[in-house]
């Protein structure tokens, strides 16, 4: 059995936060409707503030997100 450390959790969010941030700008430029492209942007806007949290967090505790 694998145990996951507290970092490793927090590194994988880092991880799946960026790809989310990622994956939501890419899925906008797809997307004709305005209102639904501003959506998409808010949603590559907070994926990125979340990662961008997790980073500076892993940062703090002397490790590399």
């Amino acid at each position: 059995m694998n145990k996951l450390s507290d970092m490793d959790m927090l590194q994988d969010y880092e991880k799946d936060a960026r790809m989310a941030a990622l994956a939501y700008a890419l899925i906008q430029t797809e997307i004709i409707d305005p209102a639904l492209r501003k959506v998409l942007s808010k949603a590559s806007h907070e994926a990125a503030e979340s990662q961008q949290k997790a980073a500076n967090l892993i940062l703090s505790r002397g490790d590399r997100p």
